[in-house]
């Protein structure tokens, strides 16, 4: 019996654990990456090609800017450095191709870096 209360109480730890605690609405329709930083939750759409900074809180939306890139290309990804203060967005061709674009948390590009080594 006392087995069976344990796996109860370990089950129910991990259910709770993995519930959701919030919800926000998406900033966008094609998201395809998010990022978190500092309070701040980040948002990349594969389609209209913009970066969103949100407040994780409410969901609001604080800045915007464009991923200017090859109409090859499709941002696939997102993540910030936090030792860099940089957003990072991966681009993917869909083929054998893919880069990383750096931005500013102000949408400055500063520069890029080739992930497939060609």
């Amino acid at each position: 019996m006392k087995n069976i209360i344990l796996c109860l109480l370990l089950l129910s730890a991990l259910v709770s654990a993995k519930s959701i605690i919030e919800t926000l609405d998406a900033p966008d329709t094609n998201i395809s990456g998010l990022a978190w930083n500092d309070g701040k939750l980040w948002a990349v759409d594969e389609v209209t090609d913009y970066v969103y900074c949100m407040d994780a809180a409410t969901g609001t939306v604080e800045s915007s800017f464009y991923v200017a890139h090859s109409s090859a290309y499709f941002p696939t990804g997102l993540a910030y450095s936090a030792n860099y203060d940089l957003v990072l967005v991966g681009l993917w061709n869909n083929a054998t191709t893919g880069y990383v674009y750096k931005y500013t948390p102000a949408g400055t590009f500063s520069g890029s870096v080739d992930m497939c080594g060609g």
